[in-house]
């Protein structure tokens, strides 16, 4: 299985490109996934088909997926109840598993699990993922470290604090180390297949404007410092020839990005995306995929 992460800035197109980037790999034959991190899930939108909580078939080869946060959610607060019961107990804050979803930084923990379930099924021979604006690659790579610490501490403290635990419930200090344990596994799992660059592909989507390209910049230098490669750019939304005032002088300052992007990544593969002049949906994305891959070198 490969997974092909698309990255980037919210509004700059990451969800069109990556059911574009379905679209191409199941018509070259491969059983491919596109699969939302993005809590404001719109692949629904733009594949112009209703997508459920389960892996749905869009055309031959191809299926999508937006997973449901708050039945997610709850699902997540099952499995790691002991872990979240003693964490939240510990600052005396009551929350029940309906809201657990709403919580600051879960949403990365619950897309992080679930597509660790999908990678170790390996039911695909591609997985797409469409992340969230808040670059959700960044979790997958700080989480392994942070668990690794938190069951250091939970370990040190186990003769002094389990035996009080096991107190308030029979096997309650076992659980939360159990809990924790699959935690680090899943993200350590996660960690190692970005970090392989035949398993993984970083694609960092951005548009020809400076607040895009220095959230890309800053965003390639971040995932690249943790030893990760950015394997693409996809430039997007860029103004085609036009003899019209405005468009000329849009294309202007956007060639002066486009220019910087060129000389800056040249180890990476650059591929510009016109702009096609309105909404790109269902069929149309068809027309996205030729540009995004037939362009490619």
């Amino acid at each position: 299985m490969k997974l092909i992460y698309m990255a980037g800035k919210g509004g700059v197109g990451k969800s069109v490109c990556s059911a574009a980037s379905g679209i191409w790999m199941a018509d070259q034959g491969k059983e491919t996934l596109v699969f939302s991190m993005d809590p404001a899930h719109s692949l629904s939108d733009i594949f112009d088909i209703d997508l459920g909580s389960r892996p749905k078939k869009i055309r031959e080869h191809l299926y999508a997926y937006e997973p449901d946060l708050g039945q997610e959610a709850s699902g997540f607060y099952r499995r790691y109840k002991s872990i979240l019961s003693a964490l939240f107990g510990l600052f005396e804050v009551e929350v029940r598993p309906d809201d657990f979803g709403s919580l600051p930084g879960v949403s990365e923990l619950i897309f992080m699990d679930k597509l660790n379930d999908i990678y170790v099924e390996k039911g695909y021979d591609y997985v797409v993922i469409d992340s969230a604006p808040t670059a959700m690659v960044l979790p997958l790579l700080q989480l392994p470290s942070i668990t690794t610490g938190f069951i250091t501490r939970v370990l040190g403290m186990r003769s002094r604090w389990m035996g009080v635990l096991d107190l308030l419930e029979p096997g309650f200090g076992d659980r939360i180390l159990q809990e924790v344990r699959t935690m680090r596994q899943k993200a350590e799992t996660m960690r190692e297949a970005l970090l392989d660059p035949n398993i993984a592909a970083i694609t960092v989507v951005t548009i020809p404007e400076k607040a895009a390209v220095e959230e890309s910049r800053r965003l390639i230098e971040t995932v690249q410092s943790h030893g990760v490669s950015v394997a693409s750019i996809i430039i997007n939304h860029v103004i085609p020839d036009c003899d019209c005032r405005f468009c000329q002088e849009k294309k202007v300052s956007q060639s002066s990005y486009i220019d910087d992007l060129y000389q800056n990544y040249s180890n990476k593969n650059i591929v510009i995306l016109p702009d096609y002049g309105g909404e790109v949906k269902g069929e149309g994305l068809v027309q996205v995929a030729r540009d995004l891959y037939c362009s490619a070198p």
